[in-house]
Parts: structure tokens; C-alpha cells; sequence
């Protein structure tokens, strides 16, 4: 009997009361999209069992991408300012609609905060994924938590410390040494327990911040190559309906930047308890209008972190290596988890070839609703990727089974599909990133790090730069030039598309 027929037969549902959860609609925002959304009922979901058949599991490498955040000043500020405008508006009682404005007069401003911490919905995403994988894998969690039970890494930013220390407090949750009636003398383990973190300085971190390590990526990135697709997307028919149908909705005129803010305004709502349960904003984009525009985000995306550029996930084999090697090792128990960012859940599992649509995605790919590379399934906040090491008697190598927002996937390099022997993910990582050498695909030889402030090398990262941008404006002009007057976008859209459309929210504030 195969290793894959004796999970099948051996799957269980946990149902996970989880207490503060909120119904929501599922909404997909790409990269902003909350948890709970993009993986659907949070309360019943299928998982393997602690033992399956004959195999046990006995490690498990997590990768995880810190949860849901505040969006940061540039994207703040622009809600706020379209915020600013509407109640300016609001006073003349015969410009805004009638259905924007029947809610907007009993609507109360939510506090909208410039940085990037976590929500308290992010804190409660990482508290529950670990409860409930401490229960569908009990012996692979010690009952105790020590720094010697644990490899915690994070990166240098607050939103993975947070969401490392609310993980461990889902699994170890009043216990530990500290409360208010202890002393030196007498301590308990009824309270609470301060973790150790481990993390890198981003320059020295190949595994969690590869992204800043990679010269030849870096080149990529500042030369907005990756941005081209979604700024033709949107000058397409379909995404400019949506921005008539959004601007009809306020009838008033809306600048690219204007519709941006509704955009976030209602992925923020769906961030908040509150506000999730009528989400004001979130009515302006029909359930249509948001698939356009989950893929308008998701091209970026795509091109900066997967498929669009081999680079981008060739450079997470570091972080595959090490997975194996954690794997590979004998009689250790210990989990070991990573929380990084979305830059490296989403290379991560391209390198392992997972979601993966017959064709590349661009501006006018057809049927792409109906892509697999759906962001919100891949990467969403507190996105993660489980992998799980299972022993299995009578059989020579240890099977690893890759669990993706605790859904269980398949993998076509592997003859058993969704699991993996350590050769075979070992020859995924050889064949798709030429070995892991850096050196050839990074440039991060000595030799190639100097050749950055070289002036062949200056010259030609200006020139990429250049036709980037010379493509756009022709498409742009193509578009728009013959111009014609509709009379629920503003004057200046056109013009704030160049001028603000030519790098991404999430770049122009170094955060994801």
C-alpha cells in the first residue's frame, strides 16, 4: 500500500472552536488578503493525523509569512487623503451618491496607523495556526517549551517578532515560569514564558531575506521590469469598467490614486472585527470587480516573486537546502520555524514548481480567473508552508509531505505526488536552481560585486530602466492619446497613472 493511499485513508477533520473568529466574506486582495479569507472555514478543515498508517511524523520545518498588518505610511496616506476629500465633498448634498451616502453619515473613521505592525487579527492568526497544529501533530511539539527545544528565526522587522511570539503563545499559552505572584522562590509553570528569537542582519540572512543578498535580483527590481504587466492591465477595457463602476458608486470623478485608496480602504476593513461585518467600502467593488482586480495586484506579484523571473526563486534554494539538511537529520524532534515575508514564502514554493499555470501571466493572459498562481492561495498574511518529515517502517528514506496554508498539495516531481522522498526534493533543488550556485545567477562574486559601481554596469541597469519605462508610455499613449472624455474620471488620471503607477505600494515602501 502506497504511502500516499494510507494518509487517504487515515485523514481527519479537526473542528477548531476558535474564540474571536468573525464570519466574513471571502475576499482575495492578493497579497492583503487576511488568513481566515484565503483559506475559507476556519473551523472545520481537513487534516492528516498524527500517525497515519504505519508512517509517523517526525519533523517539521515552518515557513511562515508574518500576519496581517498595518499597510505603512504611502498607502495610509493616500486613504487618508481620499478620506480628507470625501468629507470635504460630504458637505455639498448634491454631489456624492445617495447609497454612499446613506452609510457614510453614521460611518466612524477607523484609526489608520503609518507602519507596518501587526493588526490584532495577524496576532490571532498566528496564536490559532499553532493550536491547531499542535493538535494535529502533537508529538512533533514539546510539552515544555525551552530554547533548547526550538530554532526560532525571524528577520529584523517587528512584524515577524510579533508574529513569532504569538505562535508560541498558541502553543505554550499560560505556561511558564513568570506571573504576578511569582518570586525566586517560588515560580510556577502556570505563566508566562519569554521565547528566544534568533535573527540576521538582512545583508547576511540567506535564508530568510535572500532578496537582499542577490545583486543581479536587486538590478531586477530597480529596474521596474516587473511592474510592466500590471500598468498594461491597467489601461485594459476590463479594468478601466471597473474604475467607471467604482467612480459611479461615489459619482465623483476618481484619479488612479483615488481608487487605489478604495481598494485598501475596504482590504483594511476586512481586516478589522468590527467593521468586517459591514464592510462600507468593500460595497463599491462588486464580487467581479474584485477578481479584476486581485489579479491587477497579483501580476506584480508574480513577476517580482515567481515565474515572471527566474532569479527571484532560484535564489531561495538556500532556504530548500536547509530544509533537507534540517530534514536529513536523525533522532531530532525539535521543530524548526521560520518567520520571514511574503519575498520568501512565494519563491520558496516556485522553486518547488507549486502552482504553476500552463502559460505566463500578463496583461492579457486569457481565463485568468481561473489561474493557479492566486496570490491569495499562496501567500496571503500569515501565509505558510509546512514540511513535514514522516518515518515509515520498512522504507529506506523518510517521506516529506509539503502542507500550504495547512492544505495538502502535489508535487509532479515526486512519484507519489503529495509526498516526497529527500532525493527527490533534492533533485528539484538541483534542477531548478542550476545547483544553488549564487555565484552564477546572483553575481555574488567578488567579481560581479564590483562590477555594481561600474560604469557598463550603471549604464546598462539606466538602459533596462528606459525601455521599461518607454514601453509603458507607448502602450499608455496607444491607450489614451485619441482621448476620450468620460465623464466620471478625472482630467489628471492619465497623467497620475505615469506618475504613480511606476512603482508598486508595497516597493515604494520596502515592505511585504
Amino acid at each position: 500500500m502506497s504511502f500516499d493511499t494510507r494518509i487517504n485513508m487515515k485523514v481527519v477533520v479537526m473542528s477548531v472552536v476558535l474564540i474571536g473568529t468573525w464570519s466574513k466574506t471571502l475576499d482575495h486582495f492578493s497579497s492583503k488578503t487576511v488568513y481566515d479569507a484565503a483559506r475559507g472555514d476556519v473551523t472545520s478543515v481537513e487534516r492528516v493525523s498524527g500517525h497515519v498508517g504505519r508512517c509517523t511524523p517526525t519533523r517539521l520545518y515552518h515557513v511562515l509569512r508574518h500576519g496581517s498588518r498595518n499597510f505603512g505610511r504611502n498607502i495610509t496616506e493616500r486613504m487618508l487623503r481620499f478620506l480628507d476629500r470625501l468629507e470635504t465633498l460630504n458637505g455639498d448634498p448634491s454631489i456624492l451618491s445617495e447609497e454612499f451616502k446613506g452609510w457614510y453619515g453614521g460611518w466612524q473613521r477607523g484609526m489608520y496607523y503609518p507602519d507596518y505592525e501587526l493588526v490584532p487579527e495577524g496576532m490571532f492568526e498566528h496564536f490559532s495556526i499553532a493550536k491547531r497544529f499542535k493538535v494535529a501533530f502533537p508529538e512533533l511539539y514539546p510539552p515544555v517549551y525551552s530554547v533548547q527545544n526550538f530554532t526560532v528565526q525571524t528577520t529584523t522587522k517587528m512584524r515577524t517578532v510579533q508574529s513569532a511570539l504569538s505562535y508560541l503563545e498558541g502553543l505554550y499559552e499560560g505556561s511558564g515560569p513568570l506571573k504576578s505572584t511569582a518570586s525566586r522562590l517560588n515560580l510556577s509553570w502556570t505563566g508566562y514564558q519569554p521565547p528566544g528569537l534568533y535573527m540576521k542582519n538582512n545583508d547576511e540572512d540567506t535564508l530568510l531575506r535572500f532578496v537582499d543578498t542577490c545583486p543581479r535580483y536587486d538590478t531586477y527590481v530597480n529596474s521596474l521590469a516587473w511592474n510592466t504587466e500590471s500598468r498594461l492591465f491597467e489601461q485594459t477595457p476590463e479594468f478601466l469598467k471597473v474604475r467607471d463602476n467604482v467612480a459611479s458608486y461615489f459619482n465623483i470623478s476618481l484619479s488612479l490614486e483615488d481608487f487605489k485608496a478604495v481598494y485598501y480602504l475596504c482590504a483594511a476593513e476586512l481586516m478589522s472585527p468590527s467593521q468586517a461585518r459591514n464592510s462600507n467600502f468593500c460595497a463599491a467593488l462588486s464580487p467581479s470587480d474584485r477578481s479584476v482586480l486581485d489579479y491587477w495586484k497579483d501580476l506584480d506579484k508574480y513577476h517580482k516573486y515567481s515565474y515572471g523571473f527566474s532569479v527571484t526563486y532560484k535564489m531561495s534554494c538556500t532556504l530548500l537546502a536547509d530544509i533537507i539538511r534540517e530534514l536529513k537529520q536523525q533522532g531530532v524532534t525539535s521543530p524548526v520555524l521560520k518567520f520571514a515575508h511574503e519575498e520568501t514564502l512565494y519563491p520558496l514554493l516556485t522553486l518547488l514548481e507549486l502552482f504553476k499555470d500552463p502559460i505566463p501571466l500578463t496583461h492579457d493572459t486569457p481565463n485568468y480567473i481561473n489561474r493557479k498562481a492566486k496570490v491569495s492561495h499562496i501567500s496571503p498574511f500569515a501565509g505558510n508552508a509546512a514540511f513535514i518529515r514522516y518515518d515509515c517502517p520498512g522504507e529506506t528514506e523518510p517521506r516529506i509531505q509539503v502542507l500550504v496554508n495547512e492544505r495538502r498539495t502535489t508535487n509532479t516531481w515526486c512519484k507519489e505526488g503529495s509526498t516526497c522522498t529527500l532525493s527527490e526534493l533534492e533533485t528539484i533543488l538541483k534542477a531548478r536552481s542550476d545547483n544553488c550556485n549564487l555565484d552564477d545567477f546572483c553575481g555574488t562574486t567578488e567579481a560581479d560585486g564590483n562590477r555594481s559601481g561600474s560604469l557598463p554596469y550603471v549604464v546598462a541597469t539606466l538602459l533596462a530602466i528606459c525601455i521599461t519605462q518607454a514601453t509603458y508610455i507607448f502602450f499608455h499613449c496607444v491607450k489614451r492619446c485619441p482621448f476620450r472624455v468620460r465623464s466620471n474620471v478625472s482630467a489628471d488620471a492619465g497623467d497620475r497613472v505615469l506618475l504613480n503607477s511606476l512603482t508598486s505600494d508595497d516597493t515604494s515602501e520596502g515592505a511585504t
